[in-house]
């Protein structure tokens, strides 16, 4: 009989049916102007210019005005 870290080991490294890693499009097929409008966003929000809310309410109450 085997012992159970054989067992667990054998079944440890087969793959899982279904499962994908995550793949991205290259940065050259988005479009220039998209990525120059998510960066400028970036750097409004570093430079504190992003909106702050002190609970998820506040944050839901502000998209429902």
């Amino acid at each position: 009989m085997r012992s159970f870290h054989t067992f667990t080991r054998r079944f440890s490294s087969k793959k899982i049916a279904g499962v994908r890693k995550a793949s991205y499009p290259s940065e050259e097929c988005l479009d220039s102007e998209f990525i120059k409008e998510v960066e400028q966003s970036i750097q409004d929000v570093k430079n504190g210019k992003g909106t702050k809310y002190d609970s998820l309410e506040d944050l839901f109450a502000s998209y429902e005005k």
